[in-house]
């Protein structure tokens, strides 16, 4: 099939935004994937509680990812501390940056449910200065910049243009439902980087924006999708800039052609949600075999509960435990004691900051030599 290039629908608004793309075999089969994928991941039986585990990671996922992108050095676990302490003031700009970013996405969730209040320029201002939140006032968080800037080789339009090119987004994101929600999603984290229309925060702010369109439409994915994160790694952060560098060029244009960034927009998208889709589907197959062979192993439901929290998440704190059942510090000590004497557990560290992990599954022995082992070609 060949490209055909889409407008926007001029009939609606003669001064909204018209986004421009073609309609390729590339996007077209990856919308029909994360179609699919989608349905698999609703259908998914999991615990409302173990849900929350999952979202609660996710928010964590989703600020590292947004800020590495940007330049932060907090690992997801530095992170999962921060957000348990919740600092009134933070000790370095990644700390800021990242409790910000939590702040952000727990904004987003709130108006995914929220389908009276419209996505708009408030929003998006909102979103900037939550990003921006304890910036210094010259980067003026929440406000459209007045002066120009420069990203890299880009230059976006003109401090004069920005009040007006926001309105006209700002309509379309309003007015617009004829455009698939997966498209409408990469367009509206594009065409904001390409207004670029505050000093700072406008990646943090358009990777956000588009997340809070799919989780406002049939493709939520139950809220678990951090495509922050998948962004960020290395190999697809180098593509992510590319596929940004190669729809924008050097200068601001409102004629743009979306088209290379819609291909790696869904594609990313695809590859993401088909990975949710394994990952949900290990973790329902988990919980069907550990709360099937707890009960023989003398473990109760309160205790299968954090096991299943430790297991999925890899460790687990004193703390944790203490959420997840409710339970009192000292009967959290016994239970993780008991755990940790059959074997479900192990115990690292002193008693303060002693953490429980997932036991190495035993390996079977073998007769054969690292010389005799098959290796790859």
């Amino acid at each position: 099939m060949d490209d055909v290039i889409i407008d926007g629908d001029k009939g609606m608004n003669d001064n909204m935004f018209e986004p421009r793309f073609a309609a390729n075999p590339i996007i077209s089969q990856n919308l029909e994937d994360i179609k699919r994928s989608s349905w698999l991941v609703e259908r998914v039986l999991i615990m409302p509680q173990q849900q929350d585990w999952i979202r609660r990671n996710v928010s964590i996922e989703r600020a590292v990812g947004t800020t590495t992108i940007e330049g932060a050095v907090m690992s997801e676990e530095q992170v999962k501390e921060l957000e348990k302490r919740r600092p009134q003031r933070t000790t370095s700009e990644n700390e800021r940056e990242n409790l910000n970013a939590l702040r952000a996405y727990e904004f987003i969730d709130y108006l995914s449910d929220q389908p009276d209040i419209p996505i708009n320029e408030l929003v998006i201002r909102e979103l900037n200065r939550q990003f921006m939140h304890g910036a210094s006032e010259v980067l003026t968080p929440g406000v459209y910049r007045k002066g120009q800037n420069r990203v890299g080789s880009y230059m976006p339009p003109d401090q004069g243009d920005v009040p007006v090119l926001m309105r006209a987004f700002s309509q379309w994101l309003e007015q617009d439902d004829e455009t698939q929600p997966v498209v409408k999603a990469g367009i509206a984290h594009i065409h904001l980087a390409a207004i670029h229309p505050f000093w700072d925060g406008n990646g943090r702010v358009a990777r956000a924006l588009a997340t809070l369109i799919l989780q406002r439409s049939p493709f939520h994915f139950r809220k678990l999708l951090s495509l922050e994160k998948f962004m960020a790694t290395p190999a697809v952060q180098q593509q992510y800039r590319a596929a940004i560098e190669e729809t924008l060029g050097s200068q601001f244009s409102r004629e743009y052609n979306a088209t290379p960034w819609l291909a790696f927009f869904t594609t990313a998208l695809n590859m993401h949600s088909r990975h949710l889709e394994q990952k949900l589907a290990d973790w329902h197959r988990m919980i069907e075999e550990i709360y099937g062979s707890m009960a023989e192993l003398g473990v109760t439901y309160r205790q299968t509960e954090g096991l299943t929290y430790a297991y999925h998440m890899g460790r687990m704190t004193r703390g944790d435990y203490i959420e997840i059942t409710g339970v009192s510090p000292e009967t959290a000590s016994r239970d993780l004691a008991r755990l940790v004497a059959k074997g479900l557990l192990i115990a690292k560290g002193n008693t303060r900051s002693r953490v429980y992990l997932k036991p190495e599954p035993k390996r079977e022995p073998t007769d054969m030599s690292p010389q005799q082992l098959p290796l790859p070609e």
